[in-house]
């Protein structure tokens, strides 16, 4: 059996965990909760106090969640414990959520964890684009928006997702700061797809302007 900090045996090796009960959804929806998440993605293995410096909540508190995470699987203890407290580091490289289910208390719990973590997305795209500008060149020629209106199937679309996931899945290993370059910056890669519906969103806008009278 290989050892637990082995190569073999390292989260951006693990297979991709997918979610699909409610009481696990609705316990990853919490924002401290992803806060903890995504801060252990980008700094690495993190104790309570630590983490508490970076999401903004008390040791204790970040403490008690960081051991909900660890019950869900979500993260696992890194190492030995410094002192009284141990680091966490996260036990996969990604999770996959599934709502493909009869069950409305699962699809309701799903549609939850969904909405929280893309507001949290939009939050951070929006944060980035009031400083963008006066970041080094290097990274505002490759930062920012790409969108393409495309005319396929969800057979193609599929497949063209799988595609963007293999190349993404290049940079998994560094996941451990080690593996990290020098000069890395940690860049976020959001890829949401949706069906276009132009008459929608158009007919949203005009319902939401006022009313203004006929000349």
């Amino acid at each position: 059996m290989p050892d637990s900090d082995s190569d073999q045996d390292q989260p951006a090796t693990r297979p991709t965990r997918t979610i699909g009960d409610a009481q696990s959804l609705q316990a990853l929806a919490h924002p401290t909760r992803l806060g903890l998440i995504e801060a252990i993605a980008v700094v690495g293995a993190l104790t309570a106090t630590q983490a508490s410096q970076v999401v903004g909540e008390s040791p204790t508190a970040c403490a008690y969640h960081l051991r909900v995470l660890g019950r869900l699987g979500i993260i696992e203890e890194a190492g030995p414990r410094r002192g009284r407290e141990r680091p966490w580091r996260l036990a996969q490289a990604s999770v996959a959520i599934t709502d493909d289910t009869d069950d409305p208390v699962v699809s309701q719990a799903a549609r939850a964890f969904s909405k929280a973590v893309i507001e949290r997305i939009i939050a951070r795209i929006r944060a980035f684009e009031l400083t963008r500008a006066a970041l080094p060149e290097d990274i505002r020629v490759v930062t920012g928006a790409t969108q393409s209106v495309i005319f396929a199937t969800p057979a193609e679309i599929a497949q063209l997702r799988a595609e963007i996931s293999a190349l993404v899945s290049k940079f998994v290993g560094r996941m451990d700061p080690a593996q990290r370059p020098a000069s890395h910056q940690p860049f976020e890669l959001v890829t949401f797809v949706h069906v276009l519906d132009v008459a929608a969103s158009e007919g949203q806008g005009d319902r939401d302007a006022p009313a203004t009278p006929d000349p």
